[in-house]
């Protein structure tokens, strides 16, 4: 083979060298293509999976939301928990064996009694008008009268006087403004069924017509309504000052609709008390407009929403609740199913120490017993943050995220989460504020939207003193009799520092 022949071959076996190389290339290109789109399904996948695992126990979705299998998982659990409680025997529904049964009482001061006397014999057929009682068997029957409207007239006479000749008229009740008006009753009566069992305008203005045989146009029920909200201004403002008083507060905040927009409904409180106002806003804005925890140097339990946190003043404490479900969230991945299941167990024991501490009287845990608790709390979270390294290198899928920042929020608010072991007066849930929001939820669900904001700021309102009156013992009609009365019920002074 001469030498033109040989740097032929090796010619073309460099040039098929350089195809294949291109075509090497072209694949190393296109698999890193497919490897970036299988890792981007998989997360993907992952955040499918995660979502469709989600319920009322692991997220904020509401039971409502729960699938059937879901919700039979959690009652099996609640049976469960029960018999544990029970000592191993769970607790029938309804009356207990061996125990007395409890039905509708009878009077001895009934308001009419009504006595049947046979006039024969039922064994003879003989006449026993002129017979002799030999034993009676009462039965009682409760039932409401028929209720009818009562009509009160009101005159006011002009007297002269024989000395002077002035004429000097007499003065109406201060209720009485109008030629003709609703009386106190009837309007707290209308203010109950929109506020406190959430019956739309239409829906009241019926039912006061089919209960009570008032006939209102739906224009005079939502003045009603608007009256009601007028008269609570000084209501408000007391109870705004008593709640910047106390030494813990309940915050937290959830949406409403005004038409297709969104509002917040926000809410203080506490086991006393209840303060709701609507915002257009989710933000800072809503709480300086509530008034209550701007300058506030108490604690205040909540979600760990970014807002709270820049209340500067105050002391806080992060509901437990929401981090269980967090933690629930983020155990269902195998990789940090040991710190995260690790420490839902130890906020659980911490809260059960804590209930017994208070059962013995006892004003604080021993400080053996807190640094115990506080040691594991820290091992525990630095097993999240090993298990979490801040990636620098390539996105986080939304998983990596929740468990990263999860992990992240147990290390930067040590303080706030554990503050219930510290203190035995703190709760470890913020379960007080979402009770206290729940009405707004019904709402929703019954009464669908509102239509302005003066409708929002109206049922905020009326909400709040209602919740209030209720949970010192007064009941919402006598509350709202007052309340048209022109003597609402009011919240005590703040106490002195």
């Amino acid at each position: 083979m001469d030498g033109s022949e040989l740097r032929r071959r090796l010619d073309e076996a460099v040039a098929a060298i350089e195809v294949l190389q291109s075509e090497n290339d072209a694949l190393r290109e296109r698999v890193g293509l497919l490897e970036g789109e299988n890792r981007r399904l998989a997360a993907k996948l992952e955040a499918l999976t995660a979502e469709g695992q989600k319920n009322s126990g692991n997220s904020s979705k509401p039971p409502s939301r729960d699938p059937v299998a879901e919700r039979a998982r959690q009652a099996e659990a609640r049976r469960a928990r029960r018999a544990a409680k029970a000592g191993g025997k769970a607790r029938k529904p309804g009356k207990q064996p061996g125990q007395a049964g409890k039905t509708l009482e009878m009077t001895d001061t009934p308001d009419e009694v009504v006595v049947h006397r046979p006039e024969a014999c039922g064994g003879c057929g003989g006449d026993l008008r002129d017979a002799i009682v030999a034993g009676v068997e009462r039965r009682q029957v409760t039932d409401l009268p028929e209720v009818t409207p009562t009509v009160t007239e009101h005159r006011s006479e002009r007297l002269r006087c024989d000395g002077c000749g002035a004429e000097t008229a007499g003065v109406f009740p201060a209720g009485v403004r109008a030629p003709v008006s609703y009386g106190p009753r009837i309007r707290a009566i209308v203010v109950y069924l929109l506020a406190r069992q959430h019956i739309p305008v239409e829906r009241t203005a019926e039912a006061m017509g089919d209960l009570f045989g008032v006939r209102l146009a739906t224009g005079t029920v939502d003045a009603i309504y608007s009256d009601a909200a007028r008269r609570l201004v000084r209501f408000i403002a007391a109870l705004v000052g008593l709640l910047r008083s106390l030494p813990v507060l309940h915050a937290d905040e959830t949406t409403d609709r005004i038409g297709t927009v969104n509002c917040w409904m926000h809410v203080v409180s506490t086991a006393s008390y209840t303060l709701i106002h609507a915002s257009a806003t989710r933000g800072f804005e809503a709480i300086k407009q509530a008034g209550v925890l701007i300058g506030y140097r108490g604690v205040v339990i909540h979600d760990r929403l970014a807002l709270y946190w820049k209340l500067r003043s105050a002391d806080h404490g992060v509901c437990s609740a929401h981090l269980l479900r967090d933690l629930a969230s983020v155990a269902a991945r195998t990789t940090q199913r040991g710190w995260a299941s690790g420490l839902a167990g130890l906020l659980v024991e911490i809260n059960d120490a804590c209930d017994d501490a208070r059962a013995r009287g006892l004003k604080r845990l021993a400080p053996a017993v807190q640094a115990s608790y506080v040691a594991r709390y820290d091992t525990l979270v630095a097993a999240g943050l090993a298990a979490n390294p801040e990636p620098r290198q390539r996105p986080r899928s939304p998983l990596e995220r929740q468990s990263y920042n999860l992990a992240v929020a147990f290390e930067t608010h040590k303080t706030a989460i554990l503050a219930y072991l510290h203190r035995l007066d703190l709760p470890m849930t913020n379960n007080q504020a979402e009770r206290d929001l729940r009405p707004v939820k019904l709402h929703r669900k019954i009464s669908s939207c509102f239509k302005s904001q003066a409708g929002a700021d109206r049922f905020a309102r009326v909400r709040s003193y209602l919740s209030t009156t209720r949970k010192n013992d007064i009941g919402a009609l006598e509350a709202l009799v007052r309340l048209f009365n022109d003597d609402p019920w009011m919240p005590p002074a703040p106490q002195a520092a």
